[in-house]
């Protein structure tokens, strides 16, 4: 009897791609991510392989259009890889026409007046330079204590997020101040001072304010990967504490002024 061996083909082990399933039938790579986040509604960045744009870090334009225009867009791509130092520019560009401007406009608004009852307008003339420089300086200050504390409170609501992209996200969030300008400009040139000049840049600086939280909460969600319900309470949760700590000053020190009477 004679056996004939027939050698059989052999064949590579398949694995899953990344758009495939797993061993035990769990999707894999980027339709895990997107199963994910239309379940839990936290979108997960992943490790950034097969994303497309994501791949890619934003540049200095791509992030001025997309805060203004797709701000969830430009947190994802942020969140992927983040360009801190785009940030940064547009952070300190922003800041310095801010501090340059409100220096203009408080000189326009105060200096006549000085100088017509108090003879001081000298004084404002000399210190307004300075000015500018401490407030730039403690725009940075601000930055960078309430990043350090929104991602200290998202890692404790359970983030798993880089302080490098928190940084990028609150740098970006402050586009929208530069709305302010312009209309700082035209009150100005339309001679409005006092009370209507107070009001109207109140009321803008209100909308412009909500408008930047709102940001830093779309992009928190998206660098910690976590539900909008905690990146909210991430970035409230830090200003409601000072706050908090400066009303229970506040009244002790009341209260302590009251025992003199």
């Amino acid at each position: 009897m004679f056996w004939v061996v027939i050698p059989l083909e052999e064949r590579p082990e398949q694995y899953p791609s990344p758009g495939e399933r797993t061993e035990n039938g769990a999707p894999a790579g980027p339709a895990r991510n997107a199963l994910t986040e239309k379940i839990t509604g936290v979108h997960d960045p992943g490790t950034g392989e097969g994303e497309g744009p994501g791949r890619e870090p934003p540049g200095f334009l791509d992030l001025i259009y997309g805060v203004f225009f797709d701000p969830a867009g430009i947190f994802r791509r942020v969140a992927s890889r983040p360009p801190l130092l785009p940030a940064v520019l547009i952070f300190t560009l922003v800041n310095l026409v801010g501090a340059v401007m409100g220096v203009l406009t408080g000189y326009r608004l105060t200096v006549p007046g000085m100088e017509d009852h108090l003879g001081m307008g000298w004084m404002m003339k000399a210190a307004a330079p300075w000015m500018a420089v401490a407030g730039l300086v403690f725009q940075y200050l601000e930055w960078f204590v309430f990043s350090a504390l929104f991602h200290l409170t998202a890692g404790l609501l359970g983030g798993q997020g880089r302080p490098v992209g928190v940084l990028a996200v609150t740098a970006l969030a402050a586009l929208p101040s530069l709305i302010m300008v312009p209309v700082d400009m035209l009150l100005m040139l339309a001679g409005v001072r006092g009370a209507v000049f107070t009001a109207v840049t109140a009321l803008l600086g209100l909308l412009v304010l909500v408008w930047s939280v709102v940001l830093v909460v779309m992009g928190m969600k998206e660098v910690h990967r976590i539900s909008t319900a905690r990146a909210m309470g991430a970035v409230l949760l830090p200003p409601a504490v000072f706050i908090l700590t400066g009303v229970i000053f506040l009244a002790i020190f009341l209260a302590g002024l009251s025992t003199f009477h």
